[in-house]
């Protein structure tokens, strides 16, 4: 097993949320991540190679369990299979790939393969190498921001989700690198394309995305790997859809968070078709949009993401009709600022 060690890059375009169940975000988690990782290369696997995928229970989680696997025609447990391979193609096969071969056998997911599951370790690992903390204090936040004429602010819901401490501000994190470490044939054959196929995307990572948290270009340090970079990009682009809204004008200068926007394009939505598109408590939403952005102007990311292990999906008209509510408003809200 030759081991393999790459350095991989999240620069993020709004910080990010990798918290724990109290709340606290002190340290970047490594579980988030890889729970980010493993959740980004099941869509990579699903809508770009058409593999087979993990099973999930009712709550949307993975349901894939390897003692509960067998192989009806031979052999009913990994250990019989592999030492069947392993005396039949040893000489010709690396350890891994006959390892890999067997829980094909066995019919495990390559998600699960590769990222584990229960009974199954993951062949991948993570160590985090450094990041940027960001504090983020309550009183840099407005509230009102795109809507304060209509006499609506936000800041009853981001404070009782975001600020639960007495001093009333929490910690992000921005620019995250960290060291994955693997083996060459776990990288070779599933990992480099998947880093290589995310390389000019948007990606979310961590949690609290509805606040407009997490967004993220994934970057891998010194690899060269273009040959599947536009492989069936069409399927991909059902799923994620990006707008990106620019040159907006505001003065107030302070952080304003996805919520708002968000909250803004829920508001106009028919009630009926609110929780289908925005979501409820508990559950992923289909748009998401991010902080306000300043770099060069002030601009924002609007985006649609039909998640494809559920039946939801947001048409075309819809997203192109929130893209037009959120332009009209930013720009209208812009052209009284200037």
């Amino acid at each position: 097993m030759n081991k393999k060690e790459v350095t991989v890059h999240l620069e993020t375009i709004t910080p990010l949320w990798t918290g724990d169940a109290w709340q606290e975000n002190s340290k970047v988690r490594p579980s988030s991540l890889m729970g980010s990782l493993r959740f980004w290369f099941s869509v990579y696997w699903k809508a770009v190679k058409n593999g087979n995928n993990e099973k999930l229970n009712n709550n949307n989680v993975v349901a894939d369990n390897l003692g509960e696997l067998e192989n009806p025609k031979e052999e009913r447990t990994l250990k019989q299979i592999f030492l069947k391979r392993l005396l039949r193609e040893g000489d010709n096969k690396s350890f891994d790939n006959i390892l890999d071969e067997s829980l094909e056998d066995l019919g495990l997911s390559v998600p699960s393969r590769l990222f584990g599951c229960t009974g199954w370790k993951s062949r991948v690992d993570i160590e985090i190498s450094s990041f940027i903390k960001q504090e983020l204090n309550f009183k840099e936040i407005d509230f009102n921001f795109p809507f304060k004429e209509n006499g609506i602010n936000t800041e009853h819901w981001i404070k009782s989700v975001l600020f639960q401490r007495k001093d009333s501000k929490i910690v992000l994190h921005k620019d995250v690198k960290l060291l994955l470490k693997t083996t060459e044939y776990w990288w070779d054959n599933y990992l480099s394309g998947f880093f290589n196929f995310y390389k000019d995307k948007i990606i979310f990572v961590g949690g609290k995305l509805s606040f407009g948290f997490g967004l993220v270009n994934i970057r891998v340090e010194g690899e060269q790997n273009d040959k599947e970079a536009n492989i069936k990009g069409i399927k991909y682009n059902d799923i994620m859809r990006i707008h990106k809204i620019e040159k907006i004008k505001y003065d107030n200068r302070k952080k304003v968070l996805g919520y708002n926007f968000k909250y803004f394009l829920r508001r106009e939505e028919e009630m009926r078709y609110r929780k289908r598109n925005f979501g409820e408590q508990g559950a992923a939403s289909s748009i998401y949009v991010s902080n306000l952005i300043e770099n060069d102007d002030y601009h924002v990311y609007l985006i649609n993401f039909n998640n494809p292990f559920d039946n939801k999906k947001v048409p075309d008209k819809i997203f192109n009709k929130y893209q037009k509510l959120l332009f009209n408003h930013l720009k209208s809200r812009g052209d009284r600022n200037g």
